[in-house]
């Protein structure tokens, strides 16, 4: 819009004269740019009106026309707000967010309705962002010339000041009142000259009795119990200046009629005041805490006091020694039995520290045990000796602990005790040593059977080979060199079982079909069980797959057999059957929960007794007579099942037979069978162009036999009967292919100590460790590094050199 002057007549405009900025723009506004007419074209109607509303003080407008536009005066303009000015601009584009509640309004006023409202309220923006205000107003229509109503006259009052200050009030209130109520206090306050109380909520509801705004002075003191009435000073018609001093006392409540104390705090009278303010609150729990507080401190009183007598008494008659000192360890007092234990009296005692009565030997450890009790920490089964007033020595047991700045101990004397445990011990170590030495004597005599029988065969085979070969007949040698190497094997196989036994045997852990290993055992069990003992195999049809070392599983079912065979002497029946097994807790300690492959040996022999039973997997216990028999196969069996993560279990009945199951563990790979065992070796095994081998052996004949072996199948091998000299010919050989050492070597070395510090010179070399030992055998699976591999003595020649091949070719 333009402030420019028009060419209206000053004349015309004389009723804008005056009328402050409002009537200034009105004259100067270029009124062809807007919806409504030059003023001097308004009916006189409209020219009154707005003389009217430029002259007064309050806020007005009007609004005319057919699109309502504004015309108002210098009041109303803080109305408008930042749209200041809008003279001649539609309503509706003024307050378009509030347009749909105003048009209703207007229309029902140029209907010719005066519309009136008060504290309406509406959200508009005048300053740029939507605020809520309050307005009190009415909407009047306003007629032209002809008696037509053309527009609407308001005179607005805003109320938003006062409706937000009431607000405001109502939320303090509200405020106030959950106050109140979430603190259990009431308020309220006392007319002086009305006796009148006049309550809050809260109030009421302390008391029990109707919400109400007011109630009589003495309809409050009627609620009162009688007993403390008279300790209420508020007085019929007279309140005295102790009128509201803090007070409790109790009323009757009208609801439930229960009994509830209140505290009353209030404001003292002053000159002028009429209404005295106070406060009241339910202290009901208090008071009966301190009540049962009463109570609760009698019966402790009297408590204390039989607790006092006791302690008395106990301190007279306690046969332990008690002691109270310093923490410097100054003795303050000791009961009668420190007399009774080391002689000395009390006086002879009190005054003394700890060190005058302390072995010397213990005066350390005594000492540093004085200082964690002055750190705050408390001593527990701490032994040392006390000097007896005779000389002699007693060995105390303490239990101290630090209060109240001294150290309360009590002492046992175990000396008696001590002697009994060290006499004791001295029994258990002998009768240890006696069992020890039974057990070697048993040992001795079966291993001495078994090897006496083993060397039989070997010395009386080769000495028939040897006959044979100086008679010339070497036809029949091959019969006599079998059975030698069957003795010999059978050896070796008794010295698995004393590592079985101690669980030291090297595992060869492999998938393995259970099933399997049985069927390809079948001939050789039926031979052996002979014809009068029938044997029946129950197999599961889908058995799973369990990881332990075949050949000891086959070892372990041949030995059960032959234990069942030798149960059944007139013969029976040997049931041998194999099954898939879920273990859950609980179980024993020796089996972990899980998946396992249940392999059972039943037999219908003689069966033992509970008390054989517990100690069949016991080290050397046999039933057999003495000497013919170790005592290992119940053993070697146990180990190998539970080296397997596994277990084994016994189940018999004397008479009815015994039945031995092996539990071996599940594995989720897949076993493969076994290849056929060479019949020998072929060219495959020859060198290729004359690998070279350094082979240390101590021992000059097992030397001499492995290098004639590897020289006959074209290995250039260079030997050493030690670790140093095994590190001085790696020295001079430019090349080696493989190291083969025994591990246990003369010379301070062992094989793996020299193929760590040839393998510092030479990091790709591979290395085969032989050994015979126990020790080393257990630790084959944990001192193995990539390249090194390792066969267990005896081992046969072929094996050897098929092993020395496999590891050349990085196999």
């Amino acid at each position: 819009m333009s402030d420019a002057p028009t060419s209206v007549s000053a004349a015309a405009l004389s009723f804008l004269a005056g009328g402050g900025e409002l009537g200034e723009r009105m004259r100067r506004l270029d009124w062809s740019s807007t919806p409504l007419p030059p003023p001097s074209a308004w009916p006189q109607s409209l020219r009154t009106m707005v003389r009217l509303l430029l002259d007064a003080t309050t806020p007005m407008f009007v609004l005319w026309g057919q699109e309502l536009c504004y015309l108002y005066n210098d009041a109303y303009r803080p109305f408008i707000g930042a749209q200041h000015p809008a003279l001649a601009r539609p309503c509706s584009r003024i307050w378009p967010d509030i347009w749909p509640q105003l048009e209703p309004l207007m229309k029902r006023t140029l209907s010719g309705e005066t519309v009136s409202f008060e504290d309406l309220p509406l959200t508009v923006t005048r300053q740029g962002y939507p605020e809520e205000v309050w307005f009190t107003f009415s909407y009047v229509p306003v007629r032209d010339d002809a008696g037509v109503i053309s527009g609407v006259f308001c005179a607005p009052l805003e109320t938003t000041a006062r409706k937000r200050a009431e607000r405001e009030k109502e939320d303090a209130l509200a405020t106030l009142r959950l106050a109140q109520r979430a603190g259990g206090v009431g308020v309220f306050e006392l007319d002086r000259e009305t006796q009148t109380v006049f309550t809050s909520e809260e109030f009421c509801r302390i008391w029990g009795m109707p919400a109400r705004p007011s109630y009589m002075l003495q309809e409050l003191l009627a609620r009162l119990h009688p007993d403390d009435r008279p300790r209420v000073r508020t007085l019929e018609g007279v309140v005295a200046g102790s009128a509201l001093e803090p007070i409790e006392y109790r009323v009757r409540r009208d609801d439930t009629g229960e009994e509830r104390w209140i505290a009353r705090r209030g404001e003292a009278p002053r000159e002028g005041v009429r209404r005295l303010p106070g406060v009241v609150y339910d202290v009901t729990e208090q008071k009966r805490a301190e009540a049962a507080l009463q109570v609760l401190t009698a019966r402790l009183e009297q408590q204390l006091s039989a607790r006092t007598a006791e302690h008395d008494r106990l301190w007279r008659l306690s046969q332990e020694l008690m002691m109270v000192c310093a923490y410097d360890g100054t003795i303050i007092t000791v009961n009668p039995s420190a007399t009774r234990i080391l002689g000395w009296t009390e006086a002879e005692m009190v005054g003394r520290t700890l060190t005058d009565f302390v072995h010397p030997e213990d005066l350390p450890a005594t000492i540093e045990k004085a200082h964690q009790l002055n750190q705050g920490r408390t001593l527990l089964a701490f032994q040392n000796r006390y000097r007896c007033r005779d000389g002699g020595w007693r060995v105390l047991d303490w239990t101290a602990v630090p209060a109240e700045g001294l150290i309360h101990a009590v002492a046992r004397d175990i000396t008696q005790e001590r002697e009994a445990g060290q006499a004791l011990r001295q029994a258990e170590e002998a009768l240890r040593q006696s069992q020890k030495m039974e057990a070697v004597g048993q040992l001795t005599g079966g291993i001495a059977h078994d090897f006496n029988n083993l060397l039989q065969g070997i010395i009386g085979s080769l000495d028939l080979v040897q006959k044979r070969v100086s008679q010339g007949r070497t036809d029949e040698l091959g019969r006599f060199i079998t059975g030698a190497k069957a003795s010999a094997h059978r050896a070796a196989a008794l010295t698995h079982r004393l590592l079985a036994f101690a669980r030291r045997q090297p595992l060869d852990p492999r998938p393995t079909d259970v099933n399997q290993r049985v069927r390809s055992m079948e001939d050789l069990l039926r031979r052996t069980l002979g014809e009068n003992i029938r044997l029946e195999l129950e197999l599961t049809p889908s058995p799973w797959t369990t990881l332990c070392d075949p050949n000891q599983l086959e070892s372990a079912i041949l030995n059960l057999v032959i234990n069942a065979r030798d149960a059944m002497p007139d013969g029976g029946h040997l049931h041998i059957a194999t099954q898939n097994l879920q273990v859950g807790p609980p179980v024993s300690g020796d089996l972990a929960p899980g998946a396992y492959v249940r392999l059972s040996v039943t037999d219908s022999g003689t069966g033992m007794p509970p008390e054989v039973i517990a100690r069949a997997f016991e080290p050397f216990f046999t039933t057999k007579p003495q000497g013919q028999g170790t005592g290992l196969g119940l053993s070697m069996i146990y180990g190998f099942a539970r080296q397997s993560e596994g277990t084994a279990r016994i189940e018999s009945t004397p008479g009815q037979g015994t039945t031995v199951s092996l539990l071996l563990p599940r594995t989720l790979d897949t076993a493969t069978r076994e290849p056929a065992l060479a019949q020998g070796l072929g060219e495959e095994h020859r060198a290729r162009g004359g690998e070279v081998v350094v082979l240390v052996e101590d021992e000059p004949v097992v030397r001499a036999l492995i290098l004639e072996v590897l020289q006959e199948w074209g290995y250039r091998v260079r030997e050493a009967e030690d670790g140093p000299a095994a590190l001085r010919v790696l020295e001079d050989v430019a090349h080696v292919d493989l190291l083969v050492t025994d591990i246990g070597l003369p010379g301070g070395m062992d094989g793996r100590q020299l193929a760590e510090v040839a393998r510092r010179r030479r990091p790709d070399l591979r290395v085969l460790l032989m050994t015979g030992h126990a020790q080393a055998a257990a630790q084959a699976s944990g001192f193995l590094l990539p390249g090194m591999e390792m066969v267990t003595k005896p081992v046969a020649m072929d094996v050897l050199v098929a092993r020395v091949r496999r590891m050349l070719e990085g196999a």
